[in-house]
């Protein structure tokens, strides 16, 4: 790990490094790539075991199984510097952390980790890529803090003759600023927590402008990410207002449950 910073209250922005990191193809959006973090024990190592598999491997691999390694997902960005390739991920940081958010939280510079994400070589530009609005020009986005990488990806890819919704819930709304930049289409609302919340947001979005979303078919497309049972609901509310189940995308991106303790 090369630097951490803190770019916003909620979150650590760690930038990873290394000389693999000059093959790391950057294809932006809602992007994802693994992290496997340490656990109590240490950081496991990656054995390979064929052409394109590996396994955990090393004296910390069965607490890695054991405990899921603290392998998470996280949403990059790439950046050059100094004469190699560098990968900037922004974690949110839980009030009630899990392993990804702990480790993040006390990272220092010089820490290791470990990187699983896609090889230009390869040139898959859709590898870990989720958001597949297809023809759609009117799209909905919604989320809370752990969906803001993704979200901003999104957003910068986003044509200029396309119109986004934008719903969002922090903490914090610092955490969200500048999420509509100077695109013209864009349009952001930031629900605070505790407040106003993202299921309330989105239940007002749909009797306002589910039916017509419906009608639009595949011109209208919709991305969502939070919390496992939340973003079940946001699915059903979209669902129950006409829209086709392939113009949703929701997704689960942590889980609010209480954590078993280590064994």
């Amino acid at each position: 790990m090369l630097a951490v910073g803190v770019p916003s209250p909620g979150f650590r922005r760690l930038v990873l490094g290394g000389p693999e990191l000059s093959r790391f193809a950057p294809h932006g959006r809602d992007q994802r790539i693994k992290l496997l973090v340490p656990t109590e024990v240490g950081l496991p190592r990656l054995a390979r075991v064929g052409p394109a598999r590996t396994r955990v491997a090393g004296p910390a691999a069965g607490a890695a199984r054991r405990h899921a390694a603290g392998c998470r997902a996280a949403t990059p960005r790439w950046r050059s510097g100094r004469g190699r390739g560098e990968v900037e991920l922004d974690v949110f940081c839980h009030a009630r952390p899990g392993p990804a958010s702990a480790w993040a939280a006390a990272a220092r510079p010089g820490a290791a980790v470990l990187l699983s994400g896609p090889d230009v070589r390869r040139g898959n530009p859709d590898h870990g890529v989720q958001w597949d609005p297809g023809p759609a020009t009117e799209v909905l986005i919604t989320g809370d803090e752990t969906a803001l990488p993704a979200v901003r990806g999104i957003l910068a890819a986003l044509p200029p003759h396309h119109r986004a919704r934008v719903l969002v819930e922090v903490g914090d709304p610092a955490d969200a600023v500048g999420l509509a930049g100077a695109h013209p289409g864009v349009t952001v609302e930031v629900c605070r927590r505790p407040g106003r919340s993202l299921l309330e947001a989105v239940t007002d979005w749909v009797g306002t402008h589910g039916a017509a979303a419906a009608r639009l078919g595949d011109r209208f497309y919709t991305w969502n990410a939070t919390e496992s049972t939340r973003v079940a609901r946001v699915r059903g509310l979209l669902h129950e207002a006409g829209v086709a189940p392939d113009r949703v995308h929701a997704q689960g991106y942590w889980h609010d449950r209480p954590r078993p303790a280590a064994r």
